[in-house]
């Protein structure tokens, strides 16, 4: 089973990343089921908003490849101003979250269950843009 993953870090079948990545079939499971739940399920956030925070965060760690998957499901919407400022804060100064930064969300019109949403949406594209990373070190090792 190939995943997102394996298509961004041009990881081909048969490959030494493909058999590292074969030992743990249930974490390319997982990705696809993530993947799914957060840019499928229901949501009051947009998928063109769900994307266009996506390809901030992909931005914000500098993954063009990330970027540019989301890039052409992306859209804008009035309140997109406010999810992206709150995806920087999550991704490059997390101790800085507060209750207030959960206020401005709710005032844009997020209910509860959207902003839980939004931080998995921050922390899925977070968690892949590492795993990218990490896939490029360990190419780069061999």
């Amino acid at each position: 089973m190939r995943d997102l993953i394996d298509e961004l870090a041009g990881i081909t079948p048969g490959s030494r990343l493909d058999g590292l990545r074969a030992l743990r079939p249930d974490v390319r499971a997982s990705l696809a089921g993530y993947e799914a739940a957060i840019f499928q399920g229901a949501s009051g956030l947009t998928t063109a908003e769900r994307h266009a925070v996506a390809r901030h965060v992909a931005e914000l760690n500098a993954e063009a490849a990330l970027a540019a998957h989301h890039q052409a499901r992306a859209g804008g919407s009035p309140r997109l101003p406010v999810l992206l400022d709150y995806a920087t804060l999550i991704t490059r100064t997390p101790d800085r979250a507060s209750p207030e930064a959960i206020g401005t969300l709710m005032a844009a019109g997020l209910a509860p269950r959207d902003v839980v949403m939004l931080g998995q949406l921050i922390a899925h594209v977070n968690m892949q843009a590492r795993l990218l990373a990490g896939l490029r070190l360990l190419e780069d090792a061999a």
